[in-house]
């Protein structure tokens, strides 16, 4: 969420079948695209999902991008890392239309100079996820990516840090049901691998 102040201020191979209305074809995609160098702002514009690629059932703001020192900023605050290299960063939030069970995501994404720096930050913001209290439980995630570190925080509520060449993706989803939520990660990985 401070993201997009900052950012304003400047896996399941699920199919049609198994997948509720507006949802279908959500991280449905065998992730086996092509790997992703270092985007930049526009291209990790471009990756983060639009709520046309969302569906019908979600409605979120309008997408952020960012690069220079205050990307560095928030992904230095994001992932309690120096962020050498970092190139830009963005951020979506959406929401299920009319929900009262009040199901989210936000999807954030941080471009890098180099596979390193990537995995660096990957490492460090799995961290500080970890050290969250109550602790949350890891959790095994298959999203198509190169590392995946996944935590379940609750029921209802995980969060996945995944790297994809160059592009370190955090996706927080608070979805009670455990396929759309684990679609929204490796939907964000396809994206990636496309805008790249």
């Amino acid at each position: 969420m401070a993201l997009v102040a900052a950012l304003t201020g400047c896996g399941s191979d699920g199919d049609a079948a198994d997948s509720p209305v507006g949802v279908v074809g959500i991280g449905s995609g065998d992730g086996k695209g092509k790997k992703s160098g270092t985007l930049s702002v526009d291209q990790v514009r471009a990756a983060l999902p639009t709520n046309e690629v969302l569906g019908d059932v979600f409605v979120g703001d309008d997408l952020a991008a960012i690069e220079g020192e205050p990307a560095r900023k928030q992904c230095e605050k994001d992932t309690n890392t120096p962020c050498t290299g970092l190139v830009a960063a963005g951020h979506k939030e959406a929401a299920v239309r009319g929900n009262a069970d009040d199901d989210e995501v936000e999807f954030t994404l941080f471009s890098f100079d180099s596979k390193q720096a990537a995995s660096a930050a990957v490492k460090g913001m799995a961290a500080k996820i970890a050290s969250l209290e109550p602790a949350p439980e890891p959790t095994k995630l298959t999203t198509g990516a190169d590392e995946t570190e996944s935590f379940a925080i609750s029921e209802s509520s995980a969060r996945t840090v995944m790297r994809v060449g160059n592009v370190v993706a955090y996706v927080q989803a608070g979805i009670y049901d455990t396929n759309n939520r684990n679609r929204m990660s490796t939907l964000q990985v396809e994206l990636i691998k496309k805008a790249g």
